[in-house]
């Protein structure tokens, strides 16, 4: 017989008493394990760390790789695809750029 075909199993209640249920009737239990996001935003932050770390070391050892150009753009110039494909000339002959 496969443990498939089983549609009733013997459970026991609270009280220790054992009792025949439908596999259907059952469910999870309520007030498991919840979230938390001081533990999760820690594990968020290690990962993150390790990649900037790993970067930073590929930057160091093998510049022409593609983790060692993400560092540098993400370090040197971070904005810079706000920018992408724009030049700096103004807009007409009339526009001039703002004085700071």
């Amino acid at each position: 017989m496969r443990l498939t075909r089983i549609l009733r199993v013997l459970i026991r209640r609270k009280d220790g008493q054992a009792e025949w249920k439908e596999i259907t009737e059952n469910q999870l239990p309520k007030g498991g394990k919840k979230l938390s996001f001081r533990e999760n935003s820690l594990i968020a932050f290690g990962v993150g760390m390790l990649i900037f770390s790993y970067a930073y070391f590929q930057d160091e050892i093998n510049p022409d790789s593609k983790w060692a150009k993400a560092y540098r753009t993400f370090t040197r110039e971070p904005l810079a695809w706000l920018t992408k494909g724009q030049t700096d000339s103004p807009v007409s002959s009339d526009h001039k750029p703002p004085v700071f």
